[in-house]
Formats: structure tokens, sequence, C-alpha cells
């Protein structure tokens, strides 16, 4: 960003209120905002602000508020003992203003209930506001975490008028398949985790005589029944995304598409969007385009349930029963060659480069009342790199395909040359030495399996990782070098991603021959602020995701304290160490500047913290034994207590 530079974004109160921060997404940069410069803008503001360089730090000074926000904000109900008033405490630590209630306003609430209310007009002194919803008792895990998934704005439950919108759509009959390619003569089988229920995908695979393969990726049809303008799509537009929680998910379509019309079920008639590849001898997708389809799924199938076909030997007349379900002859054989494939086109992509990083997912279960019962590692199957290829395939391939045209891409950009350095210096406290010279994806796949067999391997894939950008969405193709391609669009989730949503669409105005010049005009001015809005929504999500995440480790731990963990120290910065915990929770040490405790940081670029009083260290990857010190239930923090290194 330029120095002096005017932008507009959302302004972020920090938790101590003695300052802010201005976060633009698609610059994965935070600007500082200093009490002074605030110019009472309050959390989630929209502002304008001026960005200044000082002692060689950008800071930003809000000129202006735009827009105040309009979110749900969580707050506290309240009775004054003493003067006999009613008023709210936010929920949130970030707001520190608290808002008095008239009694008129008052009806079945209780005191310390959890309220949820917009601020319609919020002056410093006297705001103007609405209670929108009673969450009840703050005590109740249900209720704390709708308020999270209000105050991210996202939504509980679907309008009456999306409703109403969901009823008057019908299964598909014979009209509906007139003008599509007709793939039900294919051997159709969809791959998903045992709890899935919205199938989006189906595969089918054939491989020819002279070698060479089709790969055929089926798609759920979403916009068919979504169409432009409906209640449905502009709700869809609101939401952009589905949320994954560990005790459910917030859709952004309602169950009836999710789980029924748009679900590729076994047995029944669907609407699909396919993408057909044809693959030659040097598996390099030489031919590839996209018809609006007709299928109809053999069958439904897990990633557990393949990689324990995949290991089957195949005798004259067996039958495998496998979770109650009849594998055939013919479903083995394919699933051999779609693995056959994956394989081939997993060399050829390690050979041109392809980063890869298999780190564990934490799977958090929770019982009926929302009590957490442990925490897992997702597991992880063969199965789920072959759906992952064929998907990452098809997503090529449409971007190829259609990128003259107004479109939507998932971008990857290279790393900063300072990142780099940083990570080499970080890569020398463990002796690996590697030099960048082309600053390509190939190089840190070649780092990458420089690594492989050292033993702190975890640790240093999680450096090269910190090095690297997030994705975003963009309206321009700038290439994504995670995966080393040039074209790449999301398209294969049209269920649980608005971009997707969008991309079916154009694909559809393409085949349909309505990609007039008004509407590609048109096109693209809806993409720039729609791609900026999906980056945005994603960021939301993945927060959400995490606070919920923390809340249920926050119970889990709570009635842990004082005890001893054991694991590693995963990341440093000037007050605080992290640590990991073997079931994949991290959490920190905060070393605070008192007499009692002498600890400091050594090196921030080597990441090392020293003891004056012991002369000890401890660095980045050392094994430590723990204590459990505190639990902050509000801030969702876990705090430990250094025992001792190993």
């Amino acid at each position: 960003m330029k120095e002096k530079e005017i932008i507009r974004w959302i302004f972020h109160q920090s938790i101590n209120w003695e300052y802010g921060f201005i976060e633009i997404p698609w610059h994965e940069e935070q600007i500082f905002v200093f009490w002074e410069n605030k110019n009472g803008s309050l959390e989630q503001d929209e502002i304008e602000a001026k960005v200044v360089v000082y002692r060689w730090r950008k800071e930003a000074i809000i000129q202006k508020i735009i827009k105040r926000s309009d979110r749900l904000i969580m707050w506290e109900f309240k009775a004054s003992k003493k003067w006999d008033f009613w008023f709210v405490k936010p929920f949130n630590p970030s707001l520190k203003k608290d808002v008095f209630i008239p009694w008129k306003f008052i009806e079945n609430i209780e005191n310390k209930d959890i309220v949820a209310i917009r601020i319609s007009k919020w002056e410093w002194k006297s705001p103007e506001w609405k209670i929108i919803q009673v969450l009840w008792d703050k005590n109740n895990p249900e209720s704390i975490i709708n308020g999270y998934i209000l105050e991210a704005w996202f939504k509980l439950n679907f309008s009456r008028k999306v409703q109403q919108e969901m009823k008057e759509l019908k299964e598909p009959k014979e009209k509906d398949f007139e003008k599509r390619k007709d793939f039900r003569k294919l051997f159709i089988f969809t791959i998903d985790g045992e709890d899935s229920k919205d199938l989006d995908d189906a595969i089918s695979i054939e491989k020819q005589e002279n070698g060479y393969y089709t790969l055929y990726v089926h798609i759920a049809d979403v916009a068919h029944y979504v169409k432009n303008g409906s209640i449905t799509q502009q709700e869809a537009l609101k939401r952009w995304t589905s949320v994954y929680l560990p005790h459910k998910v917030l859709p952004m379509l309602p169950e009836k598409l999710s789980n029924n019309l748009c679900s590729l079920n076994p047995g029944t008639n669907k609407l699909t969007l396919t993408c057909k590849i044809e693959l030659n001898e040097k598996w390099e997708a030489i031919n590839y385009d996209v018809y609006e389809s007709i299928i109809n799924s053999n069958y439904r199938l897990t990633y557990k349930e393949v990689d324990a076909i995949n290991k089957w030997v195949l005798k004259e007349n067996d039958k495998l029963y496998l979770s109650k379900k009849i594998i055939n002859k013919e479903l083995v054989e394919k699933l051999k060659i779609a693995d056959d494939l994956r394989k081939k086109v997993w060399k050829i992509k390690k050979e041109q480069g392809l980063l890869w990083f298999n780190f564990p997912e934490t799977k958090i279960i929770v019982d009926e009342n929302l009590q957490v019962i442990d925490f897992q590692k997702y597991p992880i199957y063969e199965s789920n790199k072959l759906i992952e290829e064929f998907m990452v395939l098809a997503n090529e391939s449409v971007s190829r395909k259609f990128h003259k045209y107004p479109f939507l891409y998932r971008i990857h950009s290279k790393p900063l040359w300072e990142d780099i350095d940083k990570l080499k210096k970080l890569l020398n406290i463990f002796w690996v030495y590697f030099n960048f010279v082309n600053h390509n994806t190939k190089e840190y796949w070649e780092l990458i399996e420089k690594i492989k067999e050292h033993k702190w391997r975890y640790i240093l894939e999680k450096l090269i990782l910190r090095t690297l950008k997030k994705a975003e969405y963009s309206n321009k193709n700038l290439g994504h070098f995670w995966l080393g391609l040039s074209y790449y669009s999301h398209f294969t989730s049209p269920i649980r991603r608005y971009p997707d949503y969008q991309i079916h669409r154009i694909i559809k105005l393409k085949k349909q021959g309505k990609l007039e010049k008004k509407v590609i005009t048109a096109l693209k001015k809806k993409l720039e602020n729609i791609w900026k809005k999906c980056t945005e929504q994603e960021i939301k999500a993945q927060k959400l995701e995490w606070k919920v995440r923390d809340y249920f480790m926050v119970q889990y731990y709570k009635n842990k304290i004082w005890e001893e963990f054991e694991w590693i120290i995963s990341w440093m910065i000037n007050t605080w160490v992290f640590v990991e915990l073997k079931n994949t929770a991290e959490w920190f040490i905060e070393f605070v500047s008192k007499d009692k405790n002498t600890w400091r940081i050594q090196d921030v670029e080597i990441l090392e913290f020293y003891n004056d009083k012991t002369w000890k260290k401890i660095s980045i990857w050392d094994k430590v034994k723990v204590k459990l010190k505190k639990v902050d239930e509000q801030l969702l923090r876990i705090n430990f207590e250094l025992v001792k290194k190993y």
C-alpha cells in the first residue's frame, strides 16, 4: 500500500480498548490506529482513513465514519438493585459501552439473560436501539454459540419467504432433461465423509485402449433451482458460504436444496454441470468442456470404504459386503482405474512442483448437551487425495475454458522476498540450508522434499506455511502459486460456496447463448464487488469456526486447572510462547515483565526466549511440560505456566 493512501474499510477495536486496527483481507495487512486517531469509530464501522508512515510503521488516521455498523451485538441484561433501572452490558470485551433500557421495552426478559441488540443510530451518549432476539441463559452452550453466530453476521434460520419459495420447487421432470447431455448410462459414484449429506460432486472414469483416460466430474446444478433475483439467491448472496461448526452446519442454501434436490444421491435423476476431461498417456489434459447434464449415480461411498475396497484382492465371482452395501466387480475396477490415474497425476504434479502439507485437523466431539467428549485428529485416507486431485483438475479446466469471459478466480500470490529471508534464517536454526533462486512453486516443493526425513518436519512445514500468503477470490486471473497453476477457479461446491454458484451461472449463460455484450458488461461490474465480498465473508466464516472451536476447548479445559501437559513450543511473539498439545490444541504461556518472571525475547527473528536469572533458553522446537494456569471464558483463552523444558 502507498504512503498517505486513502483507504475505505472496516475498523476493529482492540480488547483493551486502547487502540484499534484496520484489516485489509486481500493485502493480508493490519494497519494500527491509535486511540486519538479513532475519531469516534466503533467496532465494525465502515470508515475512511489516511495511511501515513511514522517511524517506519504504517498508521491509519480515521478521517470520517462512512457507515455505522448495523450488526447484532450480544449484551448481558443487567438490573441495578440500587437505582432500580435496567441496562445491557456488552458481552464482547472489545466494546466498553453500556446501554440503558427504558421500561417500556422490557418484556419477558430476566436479569443475566443474553440479548441480541442492533444499534440503529449509535451516538456516543444516547444510542437508538432495539432488541432483536433473546438468547436466554448465558450458561447454556447453545445460547452462547448462537450469540457468536449472530455477532459474526451469520443467520440461524431461513426466512419465511425463502421457506415458501422452497415449497414451490419440485423434482426434475422429463422437460428439464431436454437439451441436456445424458450421462445416466455412465458408471457414477460419489465419495464423501461418513457424515456428509450435501453430496454435490460425483465422478465417472473410463480408460481407453490407447491408454488415454476420460474423467467426468459431475457437479450439482444449483443454478437450475436458484434463479437469479429469487429470494433464495438473495439470501445466498448475504450468506456467501456454509459454516461448519463441531455440532452443526450453517448452510448457505436451505436443506431442501442442499440435502435433497441438489444432493447427488444414488438411484435418482439429478441435474448437473459435467466437466469432461480427456488425458493423454502423459496424463496431461488435452481436451475439456462443460455440459449441462443429467446423471443417475450408482453408489454413495465414503473415504474409508474406498480405501478398504482398493486394498481388496478381486477374485472370480467375488462379492464384497461393505457397510451393508454389495460392492460389485465393476465398482472395484473403476476405483482401481481412478486410483491409478490419481497416482500418475500426483507424480507428474510433484515433478512440476506441488505444495502439500499434511497438518492434522481437529475434530471436536460433543454430546447432545454440547458437552465436549473428546478431541481427535480427522483421519486422512488415500481417497481424500483422489477426490481432491480430480476436483483440482475440474477447477483448472473450467478456469482455462472460460477465462476469456468475465469470471471469478481463486488466486494465490507469491510470497514476499522479505518473508523468504526470514524463513531462511529460521531454517538455519534447524541446520537446514536452502537457497531460493527462481522464487517459484517447484523450489518450495524441493524444500519440503529436503526436510521430509527431518526430526522436526512438522515444525519446519509450519514455518514454511507462514511465509505463504492466503488464497483469495479475484475477478482477475493472477494464478495460483500454491498449486503451481496459471488458471484456477472454484467450480465444484455450489451448494456451500457462492463463488462456485456464480461461476455456474456464467457457464450456463454461455452454454445457452445468452452471454451477450450487455450481459458481459453487467457481469464485469458485478464481479468487481463479488470477489471482495467473497474474500471478506470467507474470513468471517473462518473466524467464527475458530471462535466456536475455542469456546469448546475452553469448556473442556476449564476443569483441568493445574493439570500438567507435554508437547512442543509451536510459535513465539514478543510476550507469548505458544504451546501445541498432542490433541492439536494450541494455547500460550504469557511472559510479563515482572520481578518474579525474568523471561524475555532474545531474538524475535530466530524465535528464542532467554531467562536472565537461570541463563536458560527456550526455542521454537523445544519439548516442554506446562501447567494449566488460567482459563478465561469471556476472552476464550487458556494460559499455561512453564514447568520445565526437556
